[in-house]
């Protein structure tokens, strides 16, 4: 089995080789997902009588964190189901599978969680609010961002596959059969260079 910390890291080293196509990927996907709490702060704190804080935290009572939670990672099944079915025979198999189901099971919990959570609020009661941290929903909203990081990672490792081949479960089958053949012609070997019996 390879090393699971190669496995974790190894795949971010893309964010460096691409970094125009990932600031792109990133301002579109994970900056412009949160487009309503940015609204809702320029509603709250530029137009109304909120502070920052009391406008963050009632978008962490609404949910808001959750929600958003769920449709990245939901945006991340796409196209790693996408580039299973399309790809024969399919590079990196493993870790796409494991993405598939780690993003599964966190949208799974996030929105167990959010089903849960109480969102029953009244602006008017905000200012007298003591403010906390929903532990729960800044977790899941900081998984959920790097795990869709990660997935955009893991799909392009295939634009680079010699220098990431080592990740590849195929590449260790290839890798053994050139030895089995290199033993074969060994085997077949009656004499060295010089012409010497072996």
């Amino acid at each position: 089995m390879k090393n699971i910390w190669q496995l974790s890291t190894k795949p971010f080293e893309i964010i460096s080789e691409n970094k125009l196509i990932f600031l792109t990927w990133f301002l579109f996907t994970v900056l412009a997902g949160q487009i309503g709490v940015i609204s809702n702060f320029i509603i709250r704190v530029i137009n109304g009588d909120l502070s920052f804080s009391q406008s963050l935290f009632l978008d962490s009572i609404n949910g808001s964190f959750y929600t958003y939670s769920i449709a990245l990672l939901a945006s991340v099944l796409g196209p790693l189901f996408v580039n299973l079915i399309e790809n024969h025979p399919t590079k990196f198999k493993s870790i796409k599978i494991l993405t598939i189901i780690v993003s599964i099971f966190t949208l799974f919990f996030a929105g167990v969680f959010y089903s849960s959570s109480p969102n029953d609020i009244n602006i008017e009661n905000l200012k007298n609010l003591t403010y906390n941290i929903d532990w729960w929903q800044l977790t899941f909203l900081l998984l959920s961002i790097i795990i869709s990081v990660y997935s955009f990672s893991v799909i392009r490792l295939e634009n680079n596959y010699d220098k990431y081949k080592e990740l590849d479960d195929n590449f260790a089958s290839k890798d053994d059969a050139k030895v089995d053949e290199m033993n074969d012609k060994t085997e077949d070997l009656k004499t060295d260079s010089k012409g010497n019996k072996i």
